[in-house]
């Protein structure tokens, strides 16, 4: 059996301090940039990160000239404008790597302009249509962003937060697990099934619309 590789995509949002992205991004097996985040990424020193093989993807219009240069092959470019660079980068990772032998990590697609967060986070369900069966996590300094449909079940503890953004209103959704439980709930409103709790070492979710879960890294 072909063994799994653990791709991540470097956005531009804060890079990530806390230890589980870090970890994420230093055992990487191969790093997608993308443009406009190639100057945190450069910046970045270590021995670690010698060993891990990385490409720069964009539209271009965030890099010098003199680093496109210096990139070389290294250096992806995609004009168009319909989707930014975060989508552009996972394009690439999903066109490189094994779909179904691959593990797609998002970091630092948060902070900074509040509208590019928005956007990559929904950004996720666009992935988990695109590619289905594909395993995509955004990791932040605080949890970890997925995308579902049907119905899925998450490791958890007690008292750890898990927020629930519907992407498709219209749908109900079914949760147990939760300190409040979810039987048919629409959440028509981003806010509405946020801000929930996990009261032992699973939640079950399902729904017939896309979900976005966030899950904290720590309890309350």
């Amino acid at each position: 059996m072909e063994e799994t590789k653990h791709i991540v995509i470097l956005a531009a949002g804060d890079f990530p301090t806390h230890p589980v992205p870090l970890r994420a991004l230093h055992e990487a097996d191969f790093v997608v940039c993308c443009d406009s985040a190639y100057r945190q990424w450069k910046e970045e020193s270590g021995k670690w990160k010698e060993k891990i093989p990385f490409v720069v993807v964009g539209d271009g219009d965030s890099l010098p000239e003199a680093d496109k240069r210096a990139l070389g092959e290294r250096w992806v470019q995609v004009d168009e404008q319909d989707y930014n660079d975060l989508h552009k980068a996972m394009a690439w990772a999903a066109s490189q790597f094994t779909i179904h032998n691959s593990q797609f990590t998002i970091l630092a697609a948060t902070g900074r302009r509040e509208d590019h967060t928005l956007g990559n986070i929904a950004y996720l369900v666009t992935f988990a249509e695109e590619y289905p069966g594909a395993d995509i996590e955004m990791l932040t300094d605080y949890g970890c962003f997925v995308a579902m449909t049907g119905r899925r079940t998450f490791a958890t503890f007690p008292r750890q937060q898990v927020s629930i953004l519907s992407m498709t209103p219209e749908q109900p959704i079914y949760g147990q697990g939760l300190r409040w439980p979810l039987d048919g709930f629409h959440a028509r409103r981003w806010w509405q099934a946020t801000l929930n709790e996990a009261v032992g070492a699973e939640v079950s979710l399902r729904s017939d619309g896309w979900l976005v879960v966030f899950r904290t890294y720590d309890a309350k």
